[in-house]
């Protein structure tokens, strides 16, 4: 690709005080990292506070990225601690965290399932699985629903999660087959929805 920066001087510019690369390293991420916080926060607004609070951790911080591991390591780690202060505070205050799903103004932010053209039917039926496992993610604890989002979802790597969280290996593996377990059992309450 023309232009391309690899990320490793992107944050070496960074950096240096050039706001281009950061605009550029934001551009690559924005939408990974808003996926995340949405799916662990299941809101909107606090989505999009939680991911442009992580950018600005990112551009106050990157001084102190070594790179011992990847940057999206380091971000992940921030996006997932951001995530998990947001829903402290919000358990501390008396309104629980709501796990039914708000209005259909939320569907552009959905699970995005590979399209192979399906007709409307199967688009409905696609929808419907997305909510049901979107309410089923968020029964889930923040432990247990940041692992599964990080490994099934996001598709990282078992050390690369071991190390955003601070864990050792086996208990990502763990806590992993123990958020399977427990997310299966919650999707098999639900299949009357699909009856």
């Amino acid at each position: 690709e023309v232009g391309y920066v690899d990320e490793l001087t992107l944050i070496k510019k960074i950096k240096n005080g050039d706001l281009d690369a950061f605009s550029e390293l934001v551009h690559r991420y924005e939408k990974k990292a808003f996926s995340f916080t949405y799916r662990m926060l299941k809101d909107v607004h606090l989505a999009e506070d939680a991911t442009q609070e992580a950018f600005l951790r990112v551009f106050s911080k990157i001084d102190s990225f070594r790179g011992s591991s990847s940057f999206s390591t380091w971000f992940y780690t921030i996006l997932n601690n951001i995530c998990l202060d947001i829903l402290r505070k919000k358990s501390r205050r008396a309104d629980a965290i709501s796990i039914e799903r708000t209005n259909s103004d939320d569907d552009e932010y959905e699970l995005q399932i590979e399209d192979s053209s399906p007709g409307p039917y199967e688009n409905l039926q696609k929808k419907d699985a997305m909510r049901v496992l979107e309410a089923a993610l968020l029964e889930l604890s923040d432990e247990h629903r940041a692992v599964v989002i990080m490994r099934d979802i996001d598709g990282l790597e078992y050390e690369e999660i071991a190390k955003i969280l601070g864990i050792s290996l086996g208990t990502v593996k763990s806590r992993l087959s123990r958020a399977r377990l427990s997310l299966r059992k919650i999707l098999e309450t639900s299949k009357e929805l699909f009856l």
